[in-house]
């Protein structure tokens, strides 16, 4: 890995942010247009330069939903399996007469056998239970739990479940009010829809752009619990792959036949606008010392051999074509690709089957042709897609925790846990080899400045620090940069926004820069109350307050918990960004693409 020599900084180019009382309403002419009130002049220069300005949405923290009493994939598992509710209710015209006497007798036969089994099995079920029960009475409360405590039917193993249920609701709450209520959001490629997964519910709502209206329909599910990531599935209608603990579930979306033909001959009805019908596959693993099984998609009553631990997604990603997705997991390292047509996978076992290993993130190039995982033990690794061979760096400071494409497949970016730096992966030959080398593209020190419109000796807020998250905009004119809440007490509301040319990274002699620096994004402002702010500690007795070797500072302002870009978007780039307090804002991005490849 060697340095990118030429870089050059935000506080080089005298770029200041703006102030706590500003919000980004985009960008046009190399320029980011921040407003402090309705009547900003700032608004008008926007509107004149032919700014659009996009609507907030916003996501409360506590959301009341009124489950079903069967979801659609539960329910059809259930009828299948419990085929004697179905047997009585056809056989029903035979016992009137209707049928022929000997085909209602074998009929009435068959029936009662198989009451007769089910009732069988129902009471030894019982019997066990009972027994269990009096065992358990009969033993201390430790000693029960040490021995019942995995046991199903028993008081002990019901409350390990209510305590394990308790704890995972404890860290989502307190997961999402450091967060926020959105843990992840999806564009659809091809239409404009958005996909909002609820941290605190496991739900799923639909936003449709083109209408400015939110879908009726709810995505919810028994199976779909800790949702991690979320995918549209390319042309391939309304089919959406989502990540969670238990594996993917795979949404199948359905619009209403009487849908509303759309004003435009050539595009499709908008989906906010309709009613539609959804069902869903869960599509779950095999524990990792089986080697001869293969996932597959499973009925109700096969799921209970698999192992929640090994399900468990982290990240997933779609190929461009949509033919197949591929999966990394929380437990362990390996990769697993589907045929999502045959529901069927295939193990990539490189990185390790420990937890140490685990997939943080996945990542296929535009053109289909790469895969980038990158590892809990700090391993990022390249793989090729045509015959899966991979190559592996594991000299790099710390994990990688977030990266970002190329248009072009050639290069992508990268930052990793802790650290200030993006860096930069450049591959030099067409696919599928793996020639490719690391550099430093750019620094993000943290450093105090003034603010945009503040005078020189006014307070000066401090920027910069680890890096969080990148996203670049589909045609490579943009990268936006958010910041980790670390111990600098930097003000991490702010995005920073370079220009990208990686042409630069496959010049000779790095005399030119491949991310030069253009301005901040500031977030809407949610008041004075803040559920970020924290007190400085006081003595109980004396009421001073204590020394502290560190002290936090909170602005009182949203945190960014995901970015991203539209995939389409014609006058240049819309960036989506959720921000913690719940609130989703579009911030678009006018310039003209470059005529040069970047």
């Amino acid at each position: 890995m060697s340095a990118y020599r030429q870089i050059t900084t935000f506080e080089e180019r005298g770029i200041r942010p703006p102030s706590k009382e500003s919000a980004t309403v985009g960008e046009t002419d190399l320029k980011f247009i921040h407003l402090r009130g309705g009547d900003d002049t700032g608004l008008l220069q926007y509107v004149r330069s032919g700014g659009i300005a996009f609507p907030h949405i916003m996501i409360p923290e506590a959301i009341q939903l009124r489950r079903p009493a069967q979801s659609s994939a539960v329910g059809l598992n259930e009828m299948l399996a419990n085929e004697s509710i179905f047997l009585k209710s056809a056989s029903g015209p035979g016992a009137n007469g209707n049928g022929t006497p000997a085909l209602s007798k074998m009929v009435e036969n068959i029936i009662w056998l198989w009451n007769a089994k089910e009732n069988a099995s129902g009471l030894l079920n019982q019997l066990r239970t009972r027994a269990l029960l009096a065992a358990e009475s009969w033993l201390p409360g430790p000693v029960a739990s040490a021995v019942f405590g995995m046991v199903p039917g028993t008081v002990s193993a019901a409350k390990a479940d209510e305590a394990k249920f308790r704890e995972a609701e404890g860290k989502r709450n307190m997961l999402a009010m450091s967060e926020g209520p959105i843990s992840c959001v999806a564009w659809h490629p091809h239409r404009s829809l958005i996909a909002i997964a609820h941290r605190a519910t496991d739900t799923i709502f639909l936003y449709d752009m083109a209408s400015d209206t939110w879908c009726s329909n709810v995505l919810q599910n028994t199976y779909m619990q800790g949702i991690t990531s979320m995918a549209w599935q390319p042309n391939c209608g309304y089919t959406l792959a989502v990540g969670c603990t238990t594996g993917v579930c795979l949404w199948n979306i359905i619009p209403s036949a009487n849908a509303q033909p759309s004003a435009e001959p050539l595009s499709a009805p908008s989906l906010g606008s309709m009613q539609f019908s959804s069902w869903m596959t869960l599509m779950a693993f095999p524990p990792l010392r089986d080697q001869h099984r293969h996932p597959t998609r499973l009925s109700s009553t096969e799921r209970t051999v698999f192992y929640r631990s090994s399900a468990s997604v982290s990240s997933l990603a779609f190929s461009p074509s949509g033919q197949w997705l591929v999966t990394g997991h929380q437990s362990h390292g390996h990769l697993t690709v589907w045929d999502v047509s045959l529901g069927t996978a295939t193990p990539l076992k490189r990185s390790g089957s420990t937890s140490s290993s685990a997939t943080l993130q996945i990542g296929i190039s535009p053109d289909g042709r790469y895969l980038v995982s990158t590892h809990a033990n700090g391993h990022l690794r390249l793989w090729e897609t045509e015959s899966w061979s991979s190559r592996l760096w594991s000299d790099l400071p710390a994990s990688v925790s977030q990266f970002a494409w190329s248009p072009d497949s050639r290069s992508m970016f990268f930052a990793v846990t802790g650290s200030a730096v993006i860096y930069a992966l450049a591959l030099f030959k067409p696919a599928p080899s793996l020639d490719a080398e690391i550099t430093v593209a750019s620094s993000f020190e943290p450093h105090a400045t003034a603010t945009l419109d503040g005078e020189e000796d006014a307070e000066r807020i401090r920027v910069g620090g680890a890096i969080k998250s990148l996203a670049m905009d589909p045609k490579g004119q943009r990268l936006v940069v958010g910041f980790d809440d670390d111990s600098a007490s930097s003000d991490i509301s702010l995005l920073a926004v370079y220009l990208v040319s990686t042409e630069a990274l496959f010049r000779a002699g790095g005399s030119s820069c491949a991310l030069m620096p253009l301005g901040y994004i500031r977030g809407p402002n949610w008041g004075k109350q803040s559920p970020h702010e924290t007190e400085v500690p006081t003595d109980l007795i004396t009421g001073q307050e204590k020394p502290s070797k560190k002290k936090r500072v909170r602005l009182g302002l949203p945190v960014p918990s995901w970015t991203g870009f539209a995939p389409n978007f014609g006058p240049g780039a819309l960036l989506t960004v959720a921000w913690a307090n719940g609130k989703i804002s579009f911030v678009p991005m006018l310039f003209r693409t470059s005529s040069k490849s970047n």
